[in-house]
C-alpha cells in the first residue's frame, strides 16, 4: 500500500487528519510510527491555524530537510491551489472539501515532492 493510501485509512480509522499524514510518512520524517502518532495530535482540528494535514507534511519536509522554507511555501502553495484556502476553518467553513480529502491531497504533494528530492 502506498503512502497517500495508508494516510487515508489512518483518517477513516481512529486518527486525525494530522496523525494520518505523519504516520503514513513517519519513515520519510525519521521518527516511528507511534512517536508520530504522538507528536501529531495536537495539530489536528485547526489548532494549528493551517489545515492540520498541511501542518503534517510540512512537519515531514522539516523533519527531512532541514528548515527550507523553499519546500515549505511550496507545499502550501500546491495544496493552497488544489483545495482553495490552507486554513481549516476557512476549508470547513466554506466547504471546499472534506477532511479526507485534505488528507489526501497533502499526502499526494509531500509523496510527489519527497519522489523530486
Amino acid at each position: 500500500m502506498d503512502k497517500v493510501a495508508k494516510a487515508v485509512e489512518y483518517m477513516n480509522g481512529p486518527y486525525s487528519c494530522s496523525q494520518s499524514v505523519l504516520c503514513a510518512f513517519s519513515d520519510d520524517a525519521g521518527i516511528s510510527h507511534d512517536e508520530a502518532k504522538k507528536i501529531a495530535a495536537p495539530f489536528s482540528a485547526g489548532r494549528a491555524v493551517k489545515c492540520g494535514a498541511l501542518y503534517a507534511g510540512e512537519m515531514v519536509l522539516k523533519a527531512k530537510f532541514g528548515e527550507d522554507t523553499a519546500l515549505v511555501d511550496e507545499l502550501d502553495k500546491k495544496f493552497g491551489e488544489k483545495v482553495g484556502a490552507v486554513n481549516c476553518r476557512e476549508i470547513r467553513s466554506k466547504k471546499l472539501i472534506p477532511c479526507v480529502g485534505c488528507v489526501e491531497t497533502s499526502a499526494t504533494i509531500l509523496s510527489e515532492m519527497l519522489g523530486a528530492h
